[in-house]
């Protein structure tokens, strides 16, 4: 039934592009079949295959998620929704009220403004259609670089790693500007323009998640064994700096070169 998704995933050398979890676990295979629930085919067999997935990485991102498991969303109206995955910009649900057991059922959007919208007859219609449209979006000599793959790190950019593991780091306070106050040591015997931090937080806007995202601190004044403390804006417009937890992000792999502000971007 995936066959054309397949032979995606197959083509790509650049590792992370797309994430999947493999075949389903005779305990997860059981599970389902024992639920109760009139899960559509396609998505079963999407699940069995896969389990959770995400395709087509773009910078931080995945422009589509498929997860193994439904979670349950009660409308403002009390009506059943079965989350089962989203693209980057809208959550995708199946009806309640419209499953069938043995048949498929039509899929649905969240999409900002215009509310919940039907958008495909079936989830393997929406998942050819949403590959579709993120594949659209990388240009020809960007699909052929990830085709490809990305090159090893040089001795330079090996040095760079070896260097961020060097760098020790805590939040010390809020700024009265409402900035993260981070107190940084340099303990390595190189200069780093910047340092990588994840940031993640309790931010729970209309129809979103939680804030779960990253900021680069400019350590470029902080030399081999010095500590200084370096003020950064951590999404404060979205998110109460209190609410807010920074935490190390692991050593970067060929492909994220675009994502590690280390490299000198």
């Amino acid at each position: 039934m995936f066959d054309w998704l397949h032979g995606e995933i197959e083509r790509v050398n650049t590792r992370k592009f797309f994430v999947v979890d493999g075949p389903a676990s005779s305990d997860l295979r059981e599970a389902i079949e024992r639920s109760g629930m009139p899960i559509p085919p396609s998505y079963r067999e999407f699940v069995f295959q896969f389990g959770n997935a995400k395709f087509y990485r773009e910078g931080g991102i995945y422009l589509v998620q498929v997860f193994a498991s439904l979670e349950r969303i009660e409308g403002g109206d009390g009506a059943i929704w079965w989350q089962f995955g989203r693209t980057d910009m809208a959550p995708a649900y199946f009806k309640d009220a419209l499953l069938v057991d043995g048949e498929e059922s039509p899929v649905f959007e969240w999409q900002n403004e215009l509310g919940v919208r039907h958008v495909a007859d079936t989830f393997e219609g929406w998942l050819k259609r949403r590959c579709a449209g993120a594949r659209a979006l990388f240009k020809k000599k960007q699909w052929e670089a990830i085709v490809k793959g990305p090159p090893p790190f040089s001795m330079e950019e090996q040095a760079i790693i070896e260097a961020r593991r060097r760098f020790r780091w805590r939040t010390i306070g809020v700024s009265p500007a409402g900035n993260l106050l981070f107190e940084v040591h340099n303990g390595s015997n190189a200069i780093l323009p910047y340092l990588s931090i994840g940031i993640r937080g309790k931010l729970r806007p209309p129809k979103s998640g939680p804030l779960n995202g990253g900021i680069w601190l400019p350590v470029a004044s902080v030399r081999p064994g010095e500590t200084r403390v370096i003020e950064k804006d951590c999404y404060k417009d979205v998110v109460d700096p209190i609410d807010i937890e920074a935490f190390p992000t692991p050593d970067p792999e060929p492909e994220d070169r675009d994502r590690y502000w280390e490299f000198g971007r």
